[in-house]
């Protein structure tokens, strides 16, 4: 084998090759651990030479590759690998094609879109198809709609939507079109879009029913909302519909028949609901249903009843709202309805208007019963309340027939009528007990109902305890609203508390920063003239006119109104008490002859008393007579002596002058205006105005003198009644009343 030299010389080449590497790796760890730098690297650079001059591929290897090329690749020209190469083009080929069907998927100009519809113009057309490019998919031509409507473009993104109809789902973009008439009141041109919309196969959702059926319970006003409401509703009933009614169109249909005034329609529609399942009535369900059935009661009063048929007829509707609450007490203890205030009120509302005394002692029973808040007055009929103290429940304006309620000696075996508002008790046997009711949560329209019942059943002490428990932070934490403060000023009211009407309004309305109204003023005067046999009341109602003062921009006719009947008919009234109440009087007068006079109207729209028309002005004049007849009470009862009469004198007779200055326009004004009428001499509203313009001209100059320098009438704020002198001619800002 070693005969040839050269083979020798390979094989020695090769074993040294070896060796050499072997002992470069071995050199290369211990020069790692040696502490001369320099050897290391003088070492590495020597190694590494002669690796990479031993490692050389040796000439024959190239020899032998170079030889095997001129072979060449069998494989290559084996059947195998035409095949693959065809499969391998093949694929290729057919990533192309879905390419360029993807580019035509998302390309809508590339699909069919049909023959161009006569109605729209060539040039819109094409606009459109342009459009269409770009909004492959319906989410994203849904968008585009949606944004465009709210821009006004109502035609064009009709023609874009009927256009893209031809290929493709696009119902949510009708759905906004649909909505976007009935927002505008167009009931017609929406149903012809519902009815185009089924003709181009988009077939209608559940969305597109609640739209229309809501849109036309916010137009029922309209005519033929009710017919279009019922087709439209009825229509998801056939047996070729493609949608089943939800609760949520049933609803809708009913909000539309209560509005409507319908209670017929109404009524069969709640007879289609079924009992249990997903369409099973809810709570919006029966508070849309109780509230149709007292506002019938309210409103649709037939023409020409007696008050006995009437209390019949209120009687019948109680009756019919207790046996709905039966239902939904069952299906709250069944879990199948959830418990809400509003439901609680709705039926709470509807008992108030009962006829019976019992229905209203219920409302308290009911939020026991719904809300877990304990009963603070006993009910009506039982042992317990005529132990209790309360008196029997006088009820002048009830009729006959409907007051045996509150007899504790009912003749009747059965059971006592308010049953189905007691509370529920769980069920169970030892600790096998349902779980706890899910109760509602009271809010202000609760604090308002049970103060309201309380003044139904002349409860004063419960209604101050119910008040305490509802808004102590502690417990419900109720902040009372605007309408909390007036139903607890009524129940002052009743009780001719005006002293109390005084401290709720400085620290419930004042105190807490609320801006109180003209029916704030007049309810709480109105309870000083029901307490007018109290020494105090004047005073009291003297306070609410100086708050009322610093609180309205203008003065409320009706409340000044009342305190000076107050004042005229007070049975303890003295000299002095005349004069304090002409003095307080006296910013008063000067707003309200703002309000009648015409040179307070301002045209640039600034600060200024609002000129009152038809019923708010004859308020006001029948203020300023009564204002007119304190002057007389004063003068002609001999509460001052002769030499201090001279200014009221004065002052009765400028006030006299006013009055009869506005009564004379007024008559004037309305001749003026039949004789337009009845002339046709075509002026119109531009005539009168020009004619209303030139008597405030006219008026503003003889008022100039008595309102000159004064910004307004709550920029003055009044001094104290005692250090003033009323009706003054010298008093600052013009003359007093004149």
């Amino acid at each position: 084998m070693l005969n040839c030299r050269a083979c020798l010389w390979r094989c020695i080449q090769a074993i040294s090759a070896h060796s050499y590497v072997i002992n470069s790796q071995h050199l290369h760890r211990s020069a790692a651990s040696s502490t001369c730098f320099a050897q290391q690297r003088l070492y590495l650079r020597t190694s590494a030479r002669t690796v990479r001059k031993v490692t050389a591929r040796p000439a024959f290897l190239a020899e032998v590759e170079k030889a095997s090329q001129y072979r060449g690749d069998p494989w290559k020209q084996s059947t195998q690998a035409a095949g693959l190469k065809k499969r391998d083009r093949k694929g290729l080929t057919r990533q192309r094609d879905a390419l360029k069907v993807a580019k035509a998927v998302a390309i809508p100009a590339q699909r069919r879109l049909g023959r161009r519809d006569p109605r729209i113009p060539l040039k819109d057309w094409h606009n459109r198809k342009n459009e269409l490019q770009y909004l492959a998919d319906p989410l994203e031509l849904a968008t585009f709609v949606k944004k465009e409507l709210v821009k006004g473009k109502t035609t064009e993104m009709l023609q874009l939507v009927r256009m893209a109809s031809n290929s493709m789902q696009c119902v949510v973009s009708w759905n906004h079109i649909i909505d976007h008439y009935l927002a505008k009141g167009q009931i017609a041109q929406a149903i012809k879009v519902y009815n185009d919309m089924k003709k181009r196969a988009q077939f209608p959702d559940a969305y597109t029913y609640t739209i229309l059926l809501r849109g036309l319970s916010l137009n029922a006003h309209m005519t033929g909302a009710l017919g279009r409401a019922l087709s439209i509703y009825h229509s998801l009933f056939a047996p070729n519909s493609r949608m089943q009614p939800s609760i949520i169109h049933t609803n809708a249909m009913l909000k539309v028949c209560a509005r409507v005034e319908d209670m017929d329609a109404l009524w069969g529609v709640a007879a289609k609901i079924p009992e249990t399942g997903p369409a099973s009535a809810n709570a919006v369900t029966f508070v849309t249903i109780l509230n149709a059935i007292r506002q019938s009661l309210l409103v649709r009063i037939p023409v020409g009843q007696s008050e006995e048929d009437i209390a019949k007829r209120i009687e019948k509707g109680i009756v019919e709202g207790r046996r709905i609450w039966e239902d939904v007490i069952g299906k709250w203890r069944n879990a199948d309805l959830v418990m809400e205030e509003e439901l609680v009120c709705a039926m709470g509302r509807l008992l108030l208007i009962g006829s019976r005394p019992r229905d209203w002692d219920d409302v308290l029973s009911m939020v026991e019963q719904t809300m877990d808040i304990p009963r603070l007055v006993p009910r009506l009929g039982t042992t317990a309340r005529k132990d209790a103290g309360y008196p029997r429940l006088r009820s002048p304006n009830v009729s006959e027939q409907f007051r045996f309620d509150d007899d504790h000696l009912s003749p009747s075996q059965g059971p006592a009528r308010g049953d189905e508002f007691l509370p529920i008790t769980t069920h169970g046997i030892g600790n096998a007990v349902s779980s706890a009711l899910a109760y509602a949560t009271p809010s202000n329209n609760t604090l308002s109902l049970v103060q309201e019942a309380c003044q139904k059943v002349v409860a004063n002490k419960a209604a101050g305890e119910y008040w305490s428990l509802l808004t102590d932070p502690t417990t419900y934490g109720i902040v009372p609203d605007v309408n909390n403060f007036h139903q607890r000023l009524r129940v002052f009211r009743q009780n001719r508390a005006s002293a109390d009407a005084l401290e709720l309004l400085r620290d419930g309305f004042i105190g807490n920063n609320l801006q109180p109204r003209p029916a704030t003023f007049r309810i709480a005067m109105s309870t000083c003239v029901r307490d007018k046999n109290n020494h105090n009341s004047l005073k009291h109602a003297g306070q609410i006119l100086d708050i009322m003062t610093t609180s309205l921009e203008d003065a409320d006719p009706k409340t000044v109104n009342m305190y000076a009947d107050l004042a005229i008919s007070f049975p303890l009234a003295k000299g002095q008490d005349y004069i304090d109440a002409l003095a307080r009087l006296d910013l008063i007068v000067r707003n309200i002859r703002l309000q009648l006079g015409v040179g307070c109207k301002r045209r640039d729209g600034g600060a200024g008393a609002t000129l009152l028309q038809g019923v708010e002005r004859q308020d006001a004049i029948n203020a300023l007579r009564r204002i007119h007849g304190l002057f007389d009470k004063l003068l002609f009862t001999g509460f001052i002596p002769e030499e201090r009469k001279r200014p009221y004198k004065e002052g009765k007779a400028r006030l006299g002058a006013f009055l009869h200055r506005i009564n004379f326009k007024d008559g004037e004004r309305q001749k003026e205006r039949q004789k337009r009428n009845v002339s046709g001499s075509g002026e119109g509203e531009d005539g009168q105005g020009r004619l209303e313009d030139a008597e405030q001209r006219k008026e503003s100059g003889i008022l100039s003198g008595l309102f000159k320098g004064r910004g307004g009438w709550r920029q003055r704020t009044a001094p104290p009644v005692g250090n003033r002198k009323p009706w003054s001619s010298t008093d600052t800002g013009g003359e007093s009343l004149g």
